[in-house]
C-alpha cells in the first residue's frame, strides 16, 4: 500500500472511528409499566438502568420496543422473534435465553395510613385487616402470607397496581400490598396532590425481601458483555445512583415500628 493512503487510513481512524466501525443493532424488548418503563420520552427506573449497561457497550446500538411481559417472553423465545435482548424477566420463568447478572429491583411492601396506627412487624399482623394486593401476590409472597389471604374474606387483588393505592389512599381498604416504587409512582399523580394526599400520610412496612429480575440475551456472548458492565454499574455507584434518582421526588417516612 503507498505511504500516501497508509497515512490517510490513519487519519480517517483518528478522526473519524465511529464511520469506520459500524455498531452493531441489538433489539431490545423492554415492559411498558410506569415507573419502571415510561415508553414516552424512553425513561424510567429500569429503562434508564438498562441504558446505563449499555452506555459501557459503545460497540452495539440498542433500540428499545415496548411491549407487554407475556409478548416479551414469547418473544426472547422466538429464535426468529423481534427483538435480541429482553429486560425485567424472572429467573423463575420458562426461557431458553442467557440471563444476566440480577439487576432490576422490586420491593414489596405492605403500605398503611399513619392515622390508623396499625402495627405490622409481620405477616400475621395482617390478618384483621383489609387488605388490597396485586393480581398474582397470594403465589408469590410466601406461604405464610398466602395461608393469611386465603382465611382472610377482606383481601382482594387487582390487575392494575394503581387501583390498590386509590382503594388505601380513599379508605376503602387498611393496607396495600406491592411494590414501593409503584405506590410511590401512583401518589405523585395529580389527582392525588390536589386533595392534599402525599406519600409521608403513610407508614411503609417492610415484611418481605426484594426480588431481582434479569436482562435475556438470545446471544451467550452478548449477555457476557452485558455482566461485566453490570458489575460495573454495582460496583462504580451508579446503580445505587439511578435508584436514589428516583427515589428524589419520592420521599416517604419509614414506619418506625
Amino acid at each position: 500500500m503507498p505511504l500516501f493512503f497508509r497515512f490517510y487510513l490513519v487519519v480517517l481512524l483518528l478522526l473519524f472511528p465511529p464511520f469506520l466501525f459500524a455498531k452493531q443493532d441489538l433489539r431490545v424488548g423492554v415492559g411498558n409499566f410506569p415507573p419502571f418503563f415510561i415508553e414516552e420520552g424512553e425513561k424510567g427506573l429500569f429503562l434508564d438502568i438498562t441504558k446505563a449497561v449499555f452506555k459501557l457497550m459503545p460497540e452495539y446500538d440498542a433500540t428499545f420496543t415496548f411491549m407487554s411481559n407475556s409478548k416479551l417472553l414469547h418473544e426472547i423465545n422466538d429464535k426468529t422473534g423481534d427483538i435480541d435482548v429482553a429486560c425485567n424477566i424472572f429467573s423463575s420463568s420458562k426461557t431458553d435465553a442467557y440471563l444476566s447478572e440480577p439487576l432490576f429491583r422490586y420491593t414489596d411492601v405492605a403500605v398503611s395510613k399513619k392515622e390508623n396506627n396499625f402495627i405490622i412487624n409481620e405477616i400475621t399482623d395482617l390478618k384483621d385487616r383489609s387488605i388490597s394486593a396485586y393480581q398474582g401476590a397470594v403465589d408469590l409472597l410466601g406461604d405464610e402470607f398466602k395461608q393469611m389471604a386465603q382465611k382472610n374474606e377482606r383481601y382482594t387483588e387487582h390487575g392494575l397496581p394503581s387501583k390498590t393505592t386509590l382503594l388505601l389512599a380513599m379508605g376503602k381498604k387498611d393496607v396495600r400490598i406491592g411494590d414501593v416504587f409503584i405506590f410511590l409512582y401512583d401518589l405523585s399523580s395529580y389527582k392525588y396532590k390536589k386533595r392534599g394526599i402525599n406519600a409521608n400520610d403513610f407508614n411503609i412496612h417492610r415484611l418481605w425481601s426484594d426480588v431481582f429480575t434479569h436482562m435475556a440475551f438470545k446471544d451467550e456472548s452478548i449477555r457476557d458483555q452485558a455482566n461485566k458492565a453490570i458489575l460495573e454499574i454495582q460496583n462504580n455507584g451508579v446503580l445505587q445512583q439511578i435508584y436514589k434518582e428516583y427515589e428524589v421526588y419520592l420521599r416517604f417516612e419509614e414506619s418506625a415500628q
